[in-house]
């Protein structure tokens, strides 16, 4: 039997050669938080108000991330007398190097913000974000966001935001059940369990 020494030599080669990046990388590093996939319909209590809430997640960009459109309408109510219409936009990511979760949200207010995951305050079912940069907002101020899994179906959110130096202080929290029928009234595509655009 012949030896290739072509064949011999890419064998030795592959071998000898450092593991590409892709082998390094988690298989899913956004499988944490990949139950939010789908769309969901809430409550929101908080300084602004009472209000009713959506939220449609689905992966994008190949799978890499995990976007979330989120719509949050208050009514004119004693808490809020013009009432409003929020919406944001949330990109989930996952930080190789940090070895952690990154949220980075765009707020129809202006606010740009990224929180960057606690590892220590977060377990597999609540996941626990402080804030690493928030653009166009006073000086000094923080946030941070909760997210605990509650059941297949449901979870809740509580925003937090210190912005005198006194302390994290409850802005508004929400609580989420699965709304598996359709696009929620949403400019984005549809939500869905496959999270497919």
């Amino acid at each position: 039997m012949r030896t290739n020494p072509h064949a011999l030599a890419m064998l030795v080669l592959m071998m000898l050669a450092p593991p590409s990046l892709a082998q390094e990388r988690p298989a899913e590093p956004l499988s944490a938080v990949e139950w939010l996939i789908g769309g969901w319909t809430g409550v929101g209590e908080g300084q602004p108000g009472v209000s009713a809430a959506v939220r449609c997640a689905r992966r994008v960009q190949g799978g890499r991330f995990l976007m979330v459109e989120g719509r949050s309408v208050y009514p004119k109510q004693e808490a809020n007398k013009a009432g409003e219409v929020h919406t944001s936009v949330d990109f989930w990511s996952y930080d190789m190097a940090r070895k952690r979760l990154v949220l980075r949200q765009f707020d129809s207010l202006g606010f740009v913000s990224t929180y960057v995951q606690d590892l220590r305050a977060s377990t597999p079912r609540r996941f626990v974000l402080v804030s690493e940069a928030l653009e166009n907002v006073p000086p000094g101020w923080k946030a941070r966001y909760t997210y605990e899994v509650l059941g297949p179906d449901e979870y809740h959110e509580l925003f937090e935001l210190d912005v005198d130096g006194k302390g994290l202080k409850t802005y508004v929290r929400g609580w989420f059940a699965a709304d598996r029928t359709g696009p929620l009234g949403l400019a984005a595509a549809p939500c869905g369990a496959s999270g497919a655009p």
